[in-house]
C-alpha cells in the first residue's frame, strides 16, 4: 500500500513539473507586446501601467494592476491561480482560464487570463465587470483606441463649494445620500464628519479673510472636513437641506471682509514641495522679432494653424514662466486688483511619483515661493458657538428670489454649438458640450442672488454665429458678458486656466494660438454672417478701449477665484482680438477653463464637480467685481 502512495505522489510531482514545463515551453512561442497606457486615477495622472497586445487580445499585467489599487496578491501554483486581496475581499484570477471569482461569487471572462514567464496577464474586460467595480469601489472606463484608462473612486459626497459675503462665508457640501453628520470645534478650524461618508482626499483654496481652505477625505468610514479659519467666528449654523440634497454651514464674520480685494491665494506646502523639486525657470533675453510677430489670419489653412501652435508653444511656456517669477508683488493693499502671479505646479508634477525629500539647499528656491504662515496674532480662540440646526431645517427648500430692480445683466456665453463642436479632446470629449454644461451651472449660481439677471446666448446643442453672441448681449443691454471655453493645444501636456480680455494684438505666443483656434469658427459661419462681423468690427473697434480697463479688472478677479478652485495652473491674464468680444459694447472677457487636450483635464472637464467648482469661480469673481466698482464711488 505504501508503495502505491509513493507511486502515486511520485506521478503527481512528474505530472506537475512536465506541465508547468510544458506551459513554459508554450510561454515561449507567444510574444508580448506593450504601449503605455495613460491612466487617470480620480483627476490625477498614474505612471506604471501598460496596455499588452497577446494574440491581437488587450490584457494587463496583474502585478502592475495590484499596485495600481494598492491591493496584496497570493499565489496558488497548483490549482492556477491567484487571489488578489482589495478592500477586505478577494478576486480569485484562474490563469490559462476564463475562470474569475469575487468571493463566492464565481463568473467568466470572454477572453482567458494568462501565464507567460512567471507574469499573469488578465484581459482589460476584468475591469469592466460590476463585481469588480463594486469590491474595488471604483467607476472605470476603458479607451483602448487611445489607450486612456481613466479610473474614479465611488464617492457618496458630489462637491464641495464655497461663497464669500461681507458678513458670512457659506460652505455647502452636496451629497449623494442622506447622512448622519456631527461638527465640533478644534484648533483654529471646525471639523465636520459624516457617517458613512466617502469623498476623495483633496482640498479647496479659499483665504478669503474668514477661512484659509477647506480640506476632506476619507478616514475609516467616515468623510472628515477640516475647515482652517482664517478668524474667530462669531458664530456657525449648519442648516440641512432636501432639494438638492445638502449640508449648508454659514459661519458668521467676527470681523467684515474685504469683497473689493482678490482673494490672496496661497500654495499649499503639497504643491509647495512638488513646486521646489520641479520648477526650474532660466533667465533667458528674448528677441524682440518675436514680441514683434504678427497673429495669423484667420483664413490660414488649418494645417499651418496647427504647426505655429505647436512651434510657440514651447517658447511661451519659457516666457511665462520667467514672468510669473519676475513679477510677482509684495504689496497686498495695492489699488489695482492683482492675481496671483506664481507658478502653481501641474497635477502630473504632484502625482506621477512621491515627492522625496532631497539634502540640498532649497533656501532660494522656497524663497521664491510666499507661503500664508498663521502668527500667534491669527490663532483662532473658541469663544464662538456652534449651532446645528439640521433637525429644523431638514424640510426647508431654498427658493429663488425676485430679481432687484437694479439688477445686473450678464450674458452667458457657452462657446461653440451644434455643428461646431470645438476641440475634441483625446477621449472624444466635445468642448461644446462642456462649455454649455457649466454655463448651465452658472446659470444656476446666479439666478438664486437677485442682484442678478442671465440671459444665456444658448441653453442647447445650436450653432450661433459669434456676431449674434454679441448681439444678443447689445440688445439686452447687458453690463457684462462672459464667454466660456476650453483650451486646446497639440501638447498633451499644456495645462491650465486663462481668462482672457480684448486686445488689438495678441499678449503673448500662446494667445496668438488661442486667438487663431477660437476665431476659426467664422469659418463654418454664412457668407451674410462673415460681411457683418466686419461691419460691426470696424464700427465698434472706436469704442472697444473703452471697456478694456474694466474688463481686465474682472478677468483679475475672476483668476483670483480659479486659482483655488480648480486645481490646474494659472496661467495668467491674457489679451487677444477674440472676434466674439470684439463685438460687445460693455465689459467682456474669455475664460479658457482647462485644456481639454490633457488627458487629466479632459477626465476633470467631465465630472460635475469642476464645472461646478468653474461656474462659481467666475460668479465669485463678478460679484467682487461688482464690489470693487462700488467702492469707486
Amino acid at each position: 500500500m505504501k508503495r502505491i502512495i509513493k507511486f502515486l505522489l511520485l506521478m503527481f510531482v512528474f505530472v506537475s513539473v512536465y506541465g508547468f514545463a510544458k506551459d513554459e515551453l508554450k510561454s515561449t512561442d507567444i510574444s508580448v507586446e506593450s504601449q503605455k497606457l495613460n491612466v487617470i486615477f480620480d483627476g490625477q495622472n498614474y505612471n506604471g501601467m501598460n496596455l499588452y497586445t497577446i494574440s491581437d487580445s488587450n490584457f494587463l499585467s496583474l502585478r502592475e494592476l495590484a499596485a495600481f489599487y494598492q491591493a496584496r496578491l497570493e499565489w496558488y501554483s497548483v490549482s492556477k491561480k491567484v487571489s488578489m486581496k482589495l478592500k477586505n475581499k478577494s478576486i480569485d484570477i484562474y490563469y490559462d482560464s476564463r475562470k474569475v471569482a469575487f468571493g463566492k461569487s464565481k463568473t467568466k471572462l470572454q477572453i482567458p487570463s494568462v501565464m507567460i514567464k512567471k507574469e499573469v496577464y488578465v484581459p482589460i474586460e476584468l475591469l469592466e465587470l460590476k463585481k469588480f467595480s463594486e469590491i474595488s469601489e471604483t467607476v472605470t472606463d476603458i479607451d483602448v483606441k487611445q489607450k486612456i484608462l481613466n479610473v474614479t473612486s465611488k464617492s457618496n459626497i458630489s462637491a464641495v463649494r464655497y461663497y464669500t459675503k461681507e458678513n458670512n462665508t457659506e460652505i455647502v457640501i452636496e451629497l449623494e445620500e442622506k447622512m448622519t453628520h456631527s461638527i465640533r470645534k478644534a484648533k483654529n478650524a471646525i471639523i465636520v464628519e459624516f457617517q458613512r461618508g466617502k469623498i476623495n482626499k483633496d482640498s479647496v483654496v479659499a483665504n478669503n479673510g474668514a477661512i484659509k481652505d477647506i480640506s476632506y477625505e476619507t478616514k475609516g468610514r467616515e468623510a472628515v472636513f477640516t475647515i482652517n479659519l482664517a478668524q474667530t467666528p462669531k458664530s456657525v449654523r449648519a442648516k440641512k437641506f432636501k432639494k438638492p440634497l445638502k449640508l449648508v454651514i454659514d459661519i458668521e464674520h467676527s470681523k467684515p471682509v474685504d469683497m473689493a480685494k482678490p482673494c490672496n491665494i496661497y500654495i499649499p506646502e503639497t504643491i509647495v514641495a512638488s513646486e521646489i523639486n520641479n520648477m526650474k525657470v532660466e533667465e533667458e533675453v528674448i528677441d524682440e522679432t518675436k514680441k514683434e510677430q504678427k497673429k495669423p489670419a484667420v483664413h490660414e489653412d488649418k494645417a499651418e494653424k496647427k504647426e505655429i501652435a505647436e512651434n510657440l508653444s514651447k517658447e511661451s511656456d519659457d516666457k511665462i514662466k520667467t514672468e510669473q517669477v519676475e513679477n510677482k508683488k509684495e504689496d497686498d493693499d495695492i489699488d489695482v486688483p492683482v492675481i496671483d502671479k506664481r507658478v502653481v505646479a501641474n497635477d502630473s508634477q504632484l502625482y506621477d511619483k512621491p515627492v522625496l525629500e532631497e539634502e540640498e539647499d532649497d533656501s532660494e528656491a522656497l524663497a521664491k515661493v510666499k507661503v500664508v504662515s498663521v502668527s500667534d496674532e491669527q490663532i483662532i480662540d473658541d469663544s464662538y458657538t456652534i449651532i446645528d440646526d439640521t433637525e429644523t431645517f431638514k424640510d426647508i427648500i431654498p427658493k429663488e428670489k425676485e430679481i432687484s430692480k437694479t439688477a445686473k445683466v450678464i450674458v452667458l456665453d457657452a462657446g461653440h454649438g451644434g455643428h461646431d463642436p470645438g476641440a475634441i479632446g483625446p477621449h472624444g470629449t466635445k468642448e461644446k458640450d462642456i462649455n454649455l454644461a457649466i454655463v448651465l451651472q452658472l446659470e444656476k449660481v446666479f439666478r438664486k442672488d437677485n442682484n442678478y439677471k442671465v440671459i444665456l446666448t444658448r441653453d442647447d446643442d445650436t450653432f450661433i454665429p459669434l456676431v449674434e453672441r454679441a448681439n444678443i448681449a447689445n440688445k439686452n443691454k447687458a453690463d457684462l458678458f462672459i464667454s466660456v471655453h476650453c483650451n486646446a493645444n497639440l501638447n498633451r501636456n499644456a495645462s491650465g486656466f486663462e481668462v482672457y480680455f480684448l486686445s488689438e494684438h495678441a499678449s503673448d505666443s500662446e494667445a496668438i494660438s488661442t486667438e487663431t483656434l477660437e476665431n476659426s469658427v467664422v469659418a463654418l459661419e454664412d457668407k451674410s454672417d462673415e460681411k457683418k462681423t466686419v461691419l460691426q468690427n470696424m464700427l465698434w473697434s472706436m469704442v472697444v478701449n473703452e471697456y478694456i480697463n474694466e474688463s481686465s479688472e474682472l478677468s483679475s478677479f475672476i483668476a483670483a477665484e480659479a486659482s483655488g478652485r480648480l486645481k490646474v495652473p494659472n496661467r495668467g491674464l491674457k489679451q487677444a482680438n477674440f472676434y466674439v468680444l470684439r463685438g460687445t459694447q460693455m465689459p467682456s472677457v474669455l475664460v479658457e477653463t482647462s485644456y481639454i487636450s490633457n488627458y487629466t483635464e479632459e477626465s476633470k472637464l467631465n465630472t460635475s464637480s469642476f464645472q461646478k467648482s468653474a461656474a462659481d469661480s467666475i460668479y465669485e469673481g463678478v460679484k467682487k467685481y461688482y464690489a470693487r466698482k462700488a467702492n469707486k464711488k
